[in-house]
């Protein structure tokens, strides 16, 4: 067989899968087992006072709750080693009350508190997830609430793919394209996490927002072969995982009616946000979804701390551009879109270097802010706790006391909160 038989045969089955996976603009059909599947015993709730919903749109809810900008909870509850999330294993404290207060002082509006849930999850088909965990989700979640911050929770490094062919999680979007029967599985097991999820929250108020994923992509960031010659095995997957997402909080009692969820496309970056593949899920509540993307351009300098310099006029202007197309697209169609994570982290060198991209690191962030709520996006920086060592340095906060970490830490916080007021 030539190899373009080979090519147009692959497709041709990768098509007739999807489409026996059903269509990803449409609810989740009867015919699908995870549907239908009823749990040996009801899902746990948390023992937690039913308390009142706003009953505004989510466009009505940002704008009359003055929520502009954001902070995240990032390398804790997500961190994992060796397939199992656990708290303290990047090397963060545990999460405490102060931290969420200074949070809350410094002038941030929201926290997204990212949450690996692998190595909690049981055998299916219940995937009983661990009462410890969701526990523990709970508690942090209080603690925001109590230092008066809005919530954000997700599942995140379940869907860790660090490379093409390596998967650090089980929500396998590269699995789930190439076979039916995985695709079958891990939507089965990513309904059933989401069904307990939502059932332990279900009493909570609209104060706290479900994030459905994390950065989906099949190892490549949308640059692998397989994503390039087939994008739509993915993106289409990715569409239904929302949807069932949606369906699933939706139908499992309490608050979860109402609830805001936030939406994000294939890798939760502004091209696919934008593309026309990325099709928000059909609701049964009109008006409670919101938009997610993450902001890391240019990534040389925003993340990988190869380059010191930042600010010419092409460079800020590509903000713009990459912000704009939002705004005509989603709010002004009443859609909020929160800017899930961003942010530029801190670089060494000698003392020059040093100066060169401190500067351009204010002049970064303070210019990403400024033009989001330009737009009316919400920015979200993204905080790792990491300050020292050879990686992504983006720690702004003392994680113990809840205080700016250091004097530029403390300056680049007032200039991100003043930029979005």
């Amino acid at each position: 067989m030539t190899a373009k038989k080979t090519i147009f045969s692959i497709f041709i089955i990768f098509a007739l899968l999807l489409t026996a996976c059903g269509s990803s603009s449409s609810p989740s059909g009867a015919d699908e087992p995870w549907v239908n599947f009823v749990p040996s015993r009801p899902d746990s709730v948390r023992d937690y006072p039913l308390e009142p919903v706003s009953g505004k749109t989510v466009f009505e809810y940002f704008k009359d709750e003055k929520i502009l900008v954001g902070w995240n909870l990032g390398n804790t509850l997500d961190a994992h080693s060796n397939g199992i999330a656990g708290e303290t294993n990047w090397g963060n404290p545990a999460i405490n009350q102060d931290l969420l207060n200074g949070v809350k002082a410094a002038g941030f509006d929201i926290v997204r508190i990212p949450i690996t849930w692998m190595g909690y999850i049981g055998m299916g088909p219940e995937h009983r997830i661990a009462s410890s965990r969701l526990q523990r989700a709970a508690d942090v979640v209080d603690m925001a609430h109590k230092a008066g911050l809005k919530v954000i929770i997700n599942l995140h490094h379940d869907g860790s793919s660090p490379m093409i062919g390596k998967d650090d999680g089980w929500l396998s979007v590269a699995r789930a394209s190439k076979n039916s029967r995985d695709y079958e599985r891990i939507t089965h097991q990513f309904a059933r996490v989401w069904d307990q999820i939502a059932a332990y929250f279900q009493n909570y108020g609209d104060w706290l927002i479900f994030e459905s994923m994390n950065e989906i992509h099949d190892g490549g960031w949308g640059h692998s072969t397989d994503f390039k010659m087939f994008p739509h095995l993915q993106t289409d997957i990715v569409n239904k995982w929302n949807q069932v997402f949606t369906d699933r909080v939706r139908a499992s009692g309490g608050n979860n009616a109402e609830r805001f969820l936030l939406i994000p496309a294939y890798c939760t970056i502004p091209e696919q946000t934008l593309a026309s593949s990325f099709v928000l899920p059909k609701d049964s509540t009109p008006d409670k979804l919101i938009v997610t993307f993450h902001y890391y351009y240019p990534h040389e300098f925003s993340i990988e701390a190869r380059r010191a310099t930042w600010g010419t006029d092409a460079e800020k202007q590509r903000v713009d551009r990459d912000f704009a197309p939002f705004k005509s697209k989603y709010v002004d169609n009443n859609i909020p879109v929160i800017i899930g994570e961003a942010g530029a982290a801190l670089q060494s060198g000698d003392a020059a270097r040093q100066a060169q991209a401190r500067q351009s690191r204010y002049e970064y962030i303070s210019h990403v802010f400024a033009t989001a709520a330009k737009y009316g996006l919400i920015p979200v920086y993204w905080d790792n706790g990491s300050t020292s060592g050879s990686g992504e340095k983006f720690g702004i906060f003392d994680r113990r006391s809840g205080r700016p970490n250091s004097e530029e830490s403390a300056s680049l916080i007032t200039m991100m909160v003043n930029a979005v007021r």
